[in-house]
């Protein structure tokens, strides 16, 4: 165990599996009490809104998505921008047409790295042996 800043409010802490000082995470369970409310008043909705309306910064509600805090029955209530397009999604990190597109380009480039390959076969690479005496 080592001593860490804490990355809300900057204050010295003996590291724990939360990465909050003591402080900032008791604040951080008021916080998701206070989601938790407004989730079952009002049902599913964005980052933004839930930001709008409780005050709880951005990045708090995300790190709290992130670590399956704010899961009801196993399932997010609360949409996010997709990571390359921006389009609101509520699980994961990109959207499943970003996913589709990530992997087809993927695809490609192992495809062109086969044919490559392909290409130089029967060619080969010599190194000149250094012979110190």
């Amino acid at each position: 165990m080592g001593i860490k800043n804490c990355p809300e409010c900057g204050k010295l802490y003996v590291e724990n599996p939360s990465g909050l000082c003591p402080e900032c995470y008791a604040q951080e369970e008021v916080y998701e009490h206070q989601i938790g409310e407004y989730l079952r008043e009002n049902g599913k909705a964005s980052v933004e809104k839930i930001h709008e309306e409780t005050g709880v910064k951005e990045k708090i509600i995300l790190r709290m998505i992130k670590s399956g805090r704010l899961l009801v029955d196993g399932v997010s209530m609360i949409s996010y921008p997709c990571d390359m397009c921006g389009v609101p999604i509520y699980e994961g990190r990109i959207c499943a047409k970003c996913g589709s597109s990530f992997t087809k380009q993927v695809k490609e480039v192992w495809r062109d790295k086969d044919n490559y390959g392909s290409q130089r076969e029967g060619l080969r690479m010599y190194s000149k042996d250094d012979l110190k005496k």
